[in-house]
């Protein structure tokens, strides 16, 4: 017992000669400490700087797009898809490619230096806060810069651009679609004429199978339908032509850029603190080796 008591006394006697001895050293770890600090806030500064901003953006209203849902209507793991759709997966992917900035910024000279400066755009769908569900017809684009700009409308003109671009893809689109379409009926228009068949034969069932296999069948429409389709779909065409989207895709401008990356200052205290533990070990290996 008097052994174990002795050796408890002496590690007592070590550690408060330990702590004597660093105390005496106090400036020395100061001044260690106060370099590393040092060190580390320009160590921080080195680093490059990360800065964000980001538009919310609405998706168009299905109404602009009725009287073109035809040449687009498909279905796709049980959803109907119209043209509204088209219009806003082709807005999406415009969005999300560096081929467009590159673009845009090629266009508009005073966004010369923004290229150089682009890190990353991040594309998300806004969520609803209360069942935290994402809303489709809502997303935010986020602009990631390794410089900080004072201009704030590269976003919104950006998101002008890119509306600009959706529309002249949907317009060629739907021009190759119309003159498919118009094609098509023109030679079924012929047959029919051929055929001397003015009125549609409707569908009828004969032992549960249709008899006309519509709707590739088309001049089964008869000639008067087919003229009336056809009269139709050109109107479309020369419709096509002036299309544009008076809607404003943007909800909420350009936010102010703000800086994401660490400040500097943060790296201080963790750097004083290294260089506390760090000055520590080594005065603790000094006064091992005076012993």
């Amino acid at each position: 017992m008097k052994s174990k008591n002795i050796s408890n006394d002496d590690d007592l006697i070590d550690i408060g000669k330990l702590l004597k001895s660093l105390w005496k050293d106090k400036f020395i770890i100061l001044v260690i400490s106060a370099i590393f600090s040092v060190m580390g806030y320009f160590y921080a500064e080195s680093l490059p700087k990360y800065y964000s901003t980001e538009i919310k953006i609405r998706s168009t209203h299905k109404y602009l797009f009725d009287k073109y849902d035809s040449l687009y209507m498909h279905n796709e793991k049980n959803k109907v898809y119209g043209a509204k759709d088209y219009y806003n997966q082709e807005f999406v992917l415009l969005l999300e490619s560096s081929e467009t900035i590159d673009r845009f910024i090629k266009q508009n000279k005073k966004y010369n230096d923004f290229l150089h400066y682009i890190y990353e755009t991040k594309l998300t769908n806004n969520k609803n806060k209360k069942t935290k569900k994402k809303i489709s017809s809502l997303i935010t684009l986020e602009l990631v810069l390794t410089e900080k700009f004072d201009d704030k409308d590269f976003l919104n003109d950006y998101v002008m651009f890119v509306k600009q671009e959706t529309e002249k893809n949907f317009k060629n689109q739907t021009f190759i679609l119309l003159n498919s379409k118009i094609a098509d009926h023109e030679k079924n228009l012929e047959v029919a004429n051929e055929i001397n068949l003015e009125n549609p034969i409707l569908k009828s069932m004969v032992d549960g199978n249709s008899v006309v296999n519509e709707p590739e069948a088309l001049f089964y429409r008869g000639s008067k339908v087919l003229k009336k389709q056809l009269i139709h779909l050109r109107n479309l065409k020369s419709d096509i032509k002036e299309f544009s989207i008076d809607y404003n895709l943007i909800l909420d401008k350009a936010s102010d850029l703000v800086l994401i990356s660490r400040p500097s200052k943060n790296f201080i205290i963790p750097s004083f603190l290294i260089g506390m533990f760090f000055s520590f070990f080594i005065l603790i290996i000094r006064n091992s080796l005076r012993k």
